[in-house]
């Protein structure tokens, strides 16, 4: 009897020691499948720049007629114009054309992307799914995990060109324009150009935002923290109203809370956006279900993982105003996490 319970007693042993090691193995797995699909995108990427002699626009589309079941409204994301690029060139074309379904007619480029009637916004893309993100909220509309760098850029991310009068580029990716590499001057081995986003699970922070915040907090970042249930808690607190969708929450939409983040707050801190409920300025953080940290593609194709102790300089600063976008060589006051996110900053880039 004795015997047995130390055989028992070696197996239980056992047992404790394989399932961490396990655990570990499952993420590593899940991790490196994440990478490679960075790495697809960013290629789509720059074989959309030798087809267009530039980058595709975070978010864009056509604008009118003002109806969202008559145009787009302006808010596709990128991500569809990569499709040709991703082998889903039979996609593109069924968006590219108008469409009927259900004695619903759609017009050519799709309606508004929350429109869950139209099947191409409802689908759930491989490539655009991390599967550490298990995804346990259901959602009428297909979901992504990755998302365009607007650098530290807070301020006018929906507005059109026409509306801003000067050139106020600052990450690969901003608003509905358009940069080409000789305009990454930083180089491209020091500039993000995709990360990470979580998606909805609850009130966990890695795949949620904070609707109709105060503009205060892009005068001074650090007081993002209030969102938190208490210090270092990865769930927002119960007072703050978030979004309907989360992070990520609709592929094919390219506003801020779904298909981009800034280089401001350090990976997996709260998200928010300013006197909204989505589609305003705000911060919009890079965040992931992996261990500690979120992963990035640079624009030379690499993929990098970002820790959450990155240096992210000093955030009681605030945010670059349109002026200060506009100045090439204006330097990030978010340190090294700040500089990765400018293409034109003119910083020099420490270790990370």
């Amino acid at each position: 009897m004795l015997e047995l319970l130390v055989v028992i007693a070696i197996l239980i042993l056992l047992l404790m020691l394989l399932l961490p090691a396990g655990g570990h193995s499952i993420e590593a797995s899940r991790r490196m499948n994440c990478s490679n699909n960075l790495k697809q995108l960013a290629l789509a990427i720059h074989n959309y720049h030798d087809t267009f002699r530039s980058f595709p626009a975070a978010i864009g589309g056509t604008k009118l007629p003002d109806d969202p079941m008559a145009s787009n409204v302006g808010r596709l994301s990128g991500m569809v114009d990569l499709l040709p690029f991703l082998e889903q060139r039979n996609l593109h074309d069924q968006i590219r054309q108008p469409y009927s379904d259900s004695g619903k007619e759609f017009p050519a480029m799709g309606p508004a992307p929350w429109i869950a009637d139209y099947p191409p916004w409802k689908l759930e893309l491989d490539l655009l799914h991390c599967r550490s993100a298990e995804r346990k909220e259901k959602n009428e509309l297909g979901q992504t995990n990755y998302a365009f760098c607007i650098g530290d850029r807070t301020r006018n991310l929906h507005t059109s060109r026409v509306d801003l009068p000067q050139d106020t580029r600052r990450g690969v990716f901003g608003a509905d324009r358009t940069i080409r590499f000789q305009n990454i001057t930083d180089g491209t081995s020091n500039t993000i150009m995709l990360g990470e986003i979580g998606n909805r699970e609850k009130t966990l922070i890695v795949g949620q935002y904070v609707t109709m915040s105060s503009g205060r907090l892009l005068e001074n970042p650090s007081r993002s923290a209030q969102f938190r249930l208490r210090d270092n808690s990865p769930y927002y607190a119960d007072k703050f109203t978030l979004s309907d969708f989360g992070r990520g929450g609709r592929w094919a939409d390219g506003s801020a809370g779904d298909s981009q983040f800034n280089t401001i707050l350090p990976p997996n801190s709260p998200s928010c956006v300013v006197a909204a409920k989505e589609a305003g300025d705000g911060l919009y953080s890079l965040s992931g279900f992996h261990i500690k940290g979120a992963q990035v593609a640079l624009a030379d194709g690499s993929v990098r993982f970002i820790p959450e102790d990155i240096d992210c300089g000093d955030l009681t600063l605030p945010t670059p105003t349109q002026e200060e976008l506009s100045q090439i060589g204006f330097e990030s006051p978010y340190g090294v996490w700040g500089a990765l996110g400018t293409a034109n900053g003119g910083e020099v880039i420490g270790e990370y």
